[in-house]
């Protein structure tokens, strides 16, 4: 015989199931008439055969795991110049690209002096970008384009800027290049002109 003290929700069945009894049994150990008549608090006689270890009380539940914040945006490859008051900086939109996936170049230059820049071009063309393999050119944004032959100019006010936005389909005479390290170059052609490089890589 153990000693059994009854929960709220408990029933005979479910208390008898659980000590691999009888309700019969129960009821005859307790002298109970009706078997749905039991109240939370009540200690029942629970005749069972050998030492038997009362079931232990049910865990209460566990709070909620708090969702871990979002990890840091990873920061897209960028190189940057600076070169007579003009700030230069090459980036891309990521450094890994799955074959296929469009490659976005940006350009930037910014007037960080207090005082009007005047930049000066051989022709209209004022940026280009070029991506080479091991010192191989793969493509190059300013082929099979026509540019005025004349000087041109650009005048940056104090603290402005001008972008310059190209995609690239990672095609070179209409097929895909392969996986691989490619290397980026853009420059800006004012005389001087200003060039940047970074890496990025392509995946299968």
């Amino acid at each position: 015989m153990i000693r059994y003290l009854v929960r709220s929700g408990d029933t005979l069945s479910a208390i008898a199931e659980r000590f691999g009894t009888t309700v019969e049994a129960i009821m005859a150990a307790n002298n109970l008439v009706n078997p749905d008549i039991i109240f939370a608090g009540q200690v029942l006689l629970i005749p069972v055969e050998g030492p038997v270890t009362p079931p232990a009380e049910p865990c209460p539940p566990c709070p909620p795991c708090p969702t871990p914040p979002p990890g840091p945006t990873p920061r897209r490859p960028a190189v940057t110049r600076t070169f007579d008051g003009v700030e230069y900086t090459l980036s891309l939109n990521k450094a890994v690209y799955e074959m296929g996936e469009p490659i976005i170049i940006r350009l930037r230059k910014k007037n960080i002096l207090s005082v009007p820049l005047t930049l000066t071009y051989r022709t209209s063309q004022k940026v280009d970008f070029r991506v080479t393999k091991d010192n191989i050119l793969i493509w190059q944004w300013s082929r099979n384009q026509f540019f005025a032959q004349v000087i041109t100019s650009d005048t940056l006010q104090p603290g402005e800027e001008k972008l310059y936005r190209v995609v690239w389909d990672q095609r070179t005479d209409d097929m895909l290049v392969r996986p691989g390290t490619y290397t980026l170059t853009g420059w800006n052609l004012a005389t001087p002109s200003i060039r940047l490089s970074l890496e990025f890589t392509i995946t299968a």
